[in-house]
């Protein structure tokens, strides 16, 4: 049963929804949509299916925004990635002063961020994929790359999970038919070595998901 929708200028790219409801001011959350024109909206799900306006917020980012993703540490907070290599951070307490914010210019990502992944243990890390095969982990709160991995050799990096229980194990997913693989990076050990290579997909990953109540499973 359809309970509502919104209509938008341009297709979608990717989608988020928060639980988080702004100390009652959405009592179904938030729901976040990236473009392919660069747009991010902010909707309140309640609206929508009431046929009221739902837009609360909307931001414009260089290039389809294809990643994007909530903070469950901290679900004020809004990352997004662009076709510019940027990372930027939204705060949605805040609005309409609350962003964006760039973790660094400086040390932004050469290509199409693919995939951005909050840490699950600590709030202020963040992961962001590239389409050249780069991952950056942020520190936002020194605003710059904490480590980078080259986790393939230029080519795409489809998605990113964390280990729910143990916050410095990252997975990134292979996009490449020819090299369809889920690597398992320690970062206590090392960022140029993965700790283990996954294989048995015959074709380019587009996404994963690591099980929240049992870190020995994983979905691809």
């Amino acid at each position: 049963v359809l309970l509502g929708s919104v209509k938008t200028t341009s297709r979608f790219a990717t989608l988020a929804w928060t639980a988080f409801s702004l100390g009652g001011r959405y009592p179904l959350g938030m729901l976040a949509g990236g473009m392919e024109d660069g747009t991010v909206y902010v909707w309140n799900p309640k609206a929508v299916t009431d046929g009221t306006e739902a837009l609360i917020a909307s931001f414009s980012q260089q290039g389809p925004v294809k990643a994007l993703q909530f903070n469950s540490l901290n679900p004020t907070q809004l990352a997004t990635g662009g076709s510019d290599g940027k990372v930027v951070i939204f705060h949605l307490d805040q609005l309409p002063h609350g962003g964006p914010l760039t973790p660094s210019d400086s040390n932004q990502q050469r290509s199409q961020i693919t995939a951005v992944a909050w840490n699950s243990q600590v709030a202020h890390i963040l992961a962001s994929a590239a389409a050249d095969g780069t991952v950056a982990v942020w520190d936002l709160k020194g605003r710059k790359a904490w480590c980078e991995l080259r986790a393939e050799n230029g080519l795409a990096v489809a998605d990113l999970a964390w280990n729910p229980t143990q916050g410095l194990h990252l997975l990134t997913a292979s996009a490449d038919d020819r090299n369809p693989v889920i690597k398992l990076w320690d970062l206590r050990s090392s960022t140029s070595m993965p700790l283990t290579t996954l294989t048995g997909h015959h074709q380019g990953l587009l996404s994963i998901a690591w099980c929240p109540h049992d870190d020995h499973l994983l979905l691809s």
